[in-house]
């Protein structure tokens, strides 16, 4: 029983950490507890533990993480060679588009951004970063992620998620959304046009699995970028050649 109390609180702890995926910089308790579920004096129990450990930081806002949670992402994209064989690839992919390029994977009911270009061409930028969490079924990367998945799966997700309306052009529709999934299965890409953001366009290519989660190479630019037919064909045959180098790498199956 004691062992059985220690995991359940871990895995409340876990519960506490995600509530700060948001892009809030602070939390206070009672917003952790109502976001959580967790009656109040769990939620301080647990916080004050996350403060004693020195994953969260207390002040005159509320409650923020410390640097050290970055120890964790960090272990990740070491073990994972992103620092020394995916962001060189990445960097140079983002200068022959002209346009951020990303390696996102599928975590559950989102996709994750764990590695970007970090050059300056880029034209058009939506401001995510390394660690990022995006909608799986109104970006590119998400419906990319989502393409090789079991029909189980994807019933699962739409249990659990419901279309949301980011633009005047998301589509809302779970059916319509389904079938778009599948079409990008079929046909290797993903390109969605202000489903996510107003007047920014997006293409994902399939890479692999990644530790056992679906990664995808994308790219967010400027409608004004596919502005004829083949401008699209071009943007895939890059992210193509980019996705076929990935795939060449150890961490990759």
């Amino acid at each position: 029983m004691r062992q059985h109390g220690s995991a359940s609180t871990f895995s409340k702890g876990l519960q506490v950490l995600a509530c700060f995926e948001a892009s809030q910089r602070s939390f206070t308790m009672a917003e952790i507890s109502k976001m959580t579920g967790f009656d109040r004096a769990t939620t301080r129990r647990l916080c004050l533990s996350l403060v004693e450990t020195g994953f969260l930081t207390k002040g005159e806002q509320g409650l923020s993480l410390t640097p050290k949670i970055l120890a964790i992402a960090g272990g990740y994209l070491a073990a994972n060679d992103i620092g020394l064989s995916v962001q060189p690839l990445l960097d140079q992919v983002s200068q022959d588009l002209c346009a951020e390029v990303s390696l996102a994977v599928r975590d559950g009911d989102r996709a994750i951004y764990v590695a970007k270009s970090r050059n300056g061409v880029a034209r058009v930028t939506l401001g995510f970063t390394v660690g990022s969490a995006l909608p799986l079924l109104h970006t590119a990367v998400g419906r990319m992620s989502l393409g090789g998945c079991a029909p189980d799966i994807i019933d699962g997700i739409f249990e659990r998620l419901a279309p949301v309306q980011y633009t005047e052009k998301t589509e809302t529709d779970p059916e319509k959304v389904r079938a778009d999934i599948a079409q990008c299965a079929r046909q290797g890409f993903c390109f969605l046009q202000e489903e996510f953001e107003v007047g920014a366009a997006a293409a994902a290519v399939p890479v692999g699995m990644l530790n056992g989660s679906a990664a995808v190479v994308g790219t967010t630019t400027s409608l004004n970028r596919f502005a004829e037919p083949e401008d699209l064909e071009q943007t895939l045959d890059i992210l193509r050649q980019a996705a076929m180098s990935l795939r060449r790498l150890s961490i990759f199956s």
